[in-house]
């Protein structure tokens, strides 16, 4: 196992991590509510257009061209590499597929650098190519969108909270059906904002407190981080349907706690 990080080489970590989550951008922004816009199936039937490939690739060769060390890459198109090493780069290239295929500006590329033996993340950023708008974390570092220090909502009454939640379906295929029911009562401003764009708008406190079922490690690595940086909690459970999947609470530390007791996390 690769020893310690020295916090020199987190921060170069940092700057590199930034670059390469942008480093796609153009590409994705080629295909973005482009008439030519190819729509596949993977084998879950989630969508993959050849910008997601692309992006990955994009990134793959960017860390391996200017990283310091080769640590090995999961991504959510070419998997995973081979290797025991104690730390590793996590990629989604294109985090909300389903928008941009559809030509909503929501989705964005994570990336993620994380300590496997500790299970964490030590670095992550989200960058939001429609928005032009990058967020990123390091440990001890603050969360920041650009030069801007964020942080999670305040505490407030929960029913003045606004709360995402999934739809009804989600709620029936996770096996707590019952509890939107409860969540429904206690909160009157309950939307469903999804992907990376609703992660990063709980970061800098647009969103009280955000719930998924179902994620894959891509879709949670970047945001451990730059949610906790920002002051907030997160809260992270094995998904009770689908193997190998998670599921997660985020936002303002006092109503996740809320939304989790409702939800019976």
């Amino acid at each position: 196992m690769d020893e310690t990080l020295s916090d020199d080489l987190i921060a170069e970590l940092l700057e590199l991590a930034i670059e390469a989550a942008r480093s796609p951008s153009d590409l994705i922004m080629s295909g973005f509510r482009s008439p030519e816009l190819a729509v596949e199936k993977k084998s879950d039937a989630s969508p993959v257009t050849q910008f997601d490939r692309g992006a990955e690739r994009n990134i793959r060769d960017f860390l391996r061209a200017r990283a310091p060390r080769q640590w090995p890459v999961l991504g959510e198109e070419f998997g995973a590499d081979a290797g025991e090493s104690r730390y590793r780069w996590v990629i989604d290239p294109i985090d909300g597929t389903v928008g941009f295929t559809r030509g909503l500006p929501n989705f964005g590329t994570l990336l993620a650098f994380e300590d496997r033996l500790a299970g964490r993340s030590l670095i992550g950023v989200i960058h939001l190519p429609a928005a032009n708008e990058t967020y990123w974390a390091r440990r001890g570092g603050g969360a920041w969108c650009g030069k801007e220090r964020i942080r999670v909502a305040p505490d407030r009454a929960f029913s003045d909270c606004l709360i995402s939640a999934p739809p009804e379906n989600q709620f029936r295929l996770a096996g707590t059906a019952s509890s939107l029911d409860a969540l429904r009562a206690q909160s009157p401003i309950l939307r469903c904002f999804g992907d990376c764009a609703a992660h990063a708008m709980v970061a800098r406190g647009s969103i009280d407190v955000l719930a998924e079922f179902n994620l894959a490690r891509w879709d949670i690595a970047a945001t451990e981080v730059l949610v906790e940086e920002a002051g907030g909690k997160v809260i992270v459970r094995d998904a009770r349907d689908v193997r190998g999947k998670y599921d997660l609470i985020i936002g303002n530390s006092t109503n996740s706690a809320t939304v989790a007791r409702l939800l019976e996390f």
